[in-house]
């Protein structure tokens, strides 16, 4: 069974809602989208939609967090941060203000609605800044971990999610710290790393690897920033290879993370598998496999490294 992760949001957030009176929810005319209005229904008097003014919403939740309330903004990833990025970065990073940043629709599975909206730019931008904390889950469970583990915590905080729904990765019973970098498949030939939406496709791509004879171990790295070096640099070592896959731009995203990191501390092979361009409207099926993320490019590209 799939689940749309911005649901787990907006009913995770209206739950914490509930018991934290301080929360105040700002959107920018997509709600519905981002179900921040599971929260506005509930709490109508600490729901703020502020139009399509995103610049407003992040100085206003900005001066709300300086007196004390602890604000979630929630819009489309190519929206925050990219037409406020001005005042994320001076209205909330630079004071480290504890505004929690939670955007929707990342990267090109957001498909069809083309290169305006397709966000493979917003990890790079946010992680240029000190003071915030990146977060990307995969799947439902991870995505409510994250909520709590960001609302526990005073910093500015972004978490970026994905339009389409997907199966259930990780199991409700166990814990799940979103800091850790996460072993979801064991493996000793090459180390596959993604994060997001792109999780999916990199443990069915480990699954196939598998009956063909490669032994591929699949990494979730949930968090950027705090990041889990160890946990990427014991994969490196245990395989030798690391494959990279992100629905991002392949600079300064995962991939970029991931080489920083190894090249300081344990120079590895690393290919990277993500956007080198704009592209085009399409389904998310039809962008992934001509942009080099579709399970088949997966496998090929983690042969290549053999």
């Amino acid at each position: 069974m799939k689940y749309n992760v911005r649901k787990n949001y907006g009913m995770t957030l209206k739950e914490l809602g509930k018991d934290d009176e301080s929360i105040v929810v700002f959107d920018a005319d997509l709600s519905g989208s981002t179900n921040t209005a599971l929260f506005g229904a509930e709490f109508p008097s600490r729901f703020f939609n502020m139009g399509i003014c995103e610049q407003d919403m992040v100085a206003t939740a900005a001066g709300m967090a300086a007196c004390g309330k602890r604000p979630y903004v929630s819009t489309f990833c190519a929206f925050v941060p990219g037409r406020a990025f001005d005042q994320v970065r001076m209205c909330v990073a630079y004071p480290g203000l504890n505004v929690k940043f939670i955007s929707t629709h990342g990267g090109i599975s957001v498909g069809k609605d083309g290169a305006s909206h397709h966000a493979n730019e917003d990890l790079s931008m946010m992680r240029t800044l000190p003071n915030m904390k990146i977060f990307v889950p995969s799947d439902p469970f991870s995505t409510e971990e994250t909520i709590r583990y960001i609302h526990s915590i005073d910093s500015p905080c972004y978490v970026r999610l994905f339009r389409d729904s997907v199966e259930e990765i990780y199991d409700r019973e166990s814990p799940l710290d979103p800091t850790k970098a996460q072993v979801l498949l064991d493996g000793d030939d090459v180390a596959i790393i993604s994060c997001g939406f792109s999780t999916h496709s990199a443990l069915e791509a480990a699954k196939k690897l598998s009956s063909q004879g490669v032994s591929a171990m699949v990494l979730d790295v949930m968090s950027l920033r705090p990041f889990d070096a160890e946990g990427v640099i014991a994969a490196a070592k245990r395989c030798g290879r690391v494959l990279t896959v992100e629905d991002h731009s392949i600079r300064a995203g995962l991939g970029g993370c991931v080489c920083e990191y190894l090249s300081e501390r344990h120079p590895t092979i690393v290919k990277r598998l993500g956007i080198r361009r704009f592209a085009e409207s399409g389904s998310p099926e039809e962008l992934y496999e001509k942009y080099g993320l579709s399970v088949n490019s997966i496998i090929s590209h983690a042969k290549e490294l053999l």
